[in-house]
């Protein structure tokens, strides 16, 4: 008995194995990547939620201090890049003339215009290479809308302003509004887009009608995703998430 062979496997046998082990492949890997396609959406409506308060800070204590109570607007990483115009300059990696850090750096790493190395007329953005490279959060990057077409052909549409504070940093203010946009880096990164303005409320729309451009960081966006959209469209296509 003790001198007997353990018999391995039959061909059979092995195939039944291996057709075990597809079948359950099958039904969990699909319930896998959705469950980190839901996890991706929930921490890009969460973002925005953080950016949103983030504009409240900024606007409310006046972050960086040009003397006007007023909105960030131009991109999403200023919001950490940023320095105080109380000391003239971007040293922002310093302690005399420290970041204004109101969101997290692997948020404003999300910045899809992160690659920005300048802004014409601020003398207190500091450049996100600065801190840190260019990379999604989560499978999400992050971008500030250009206009609001709830307000088209009307002075208010446009998000980019000069308000005219002291020190001048061009148009990168808004003194009543902003908005943000979440998309995902792949199709199977998420299904959604998303995004948020002063009201604080974040919406969501399919991702069926959205491409992503190819560059990393992805840069600008198209019309309608460079907008918040219109009254109608927000109706039809948007739905608001809890």
């Amino acid at each position: 008995m003790g001198n007997r062979k353990k018999r391995g496997f039959t061909l059979i046998e092995l195939m039944i194995v291996i057709a075990i082990i597809a079948v359950i492949a099958a039904i969990a890997i699909p319930g896998l990547l959705s469950s980190m396609r839901a996890a991706n959406e929930r921490s890009a409506a969460t973002s925005l939620k953080t950016i949103s308060t983030a504009e409240a800070d900024f606007r409310a204590n006046d972050r960086d201090w040009n003397h006007v109570n007023d909105f960030w607007t131009y991109n999403v990483c200023g919001l950490y890049t940023m320095t105080s115009a109380a000391v003239t300059g971007n040293a922002a990696n310093t302690t005399t003339d420290p970041a204004i850090k109101l969101i997290e750096l692997s948020m404003a790493s999300a910045d899809s215009e992160g690659s920005a190395a300048t802004i014409t007329g601020c003398a207190e953005f500091a450049a996100l290479s600065t801190f840190a490279v260019s990379s999604a959060k989560a499978a999400y990057w992050y971008i500030a809308l250009v206009t609001d077409a709830s307000l088209s052909g009307t002075s208010e549409a446009t998000y980019k302003l000069d308000t005219g504070g002291t020190p001048s940093m061009g148009s990168v203010h808004n003194t009543s509004k902003f908005g943000f946009l979440a998309f995902p880096d792949t199709q199977s990164s998420g299904k959604y887009v998303f995004i948020v303005n002063e009201n604080n409320t974040i919406f969501r729309s399919a991702t069926s009608g959205f491409t992503r451009p190819s560059a990393t960081p992805p840069g600008t966006l198209a019309s309608p995703y460079n907008e918040w959209p219109g009254d109608s469209n927000l109706k039809s296509y948007w739905s608001k998430v809890d």
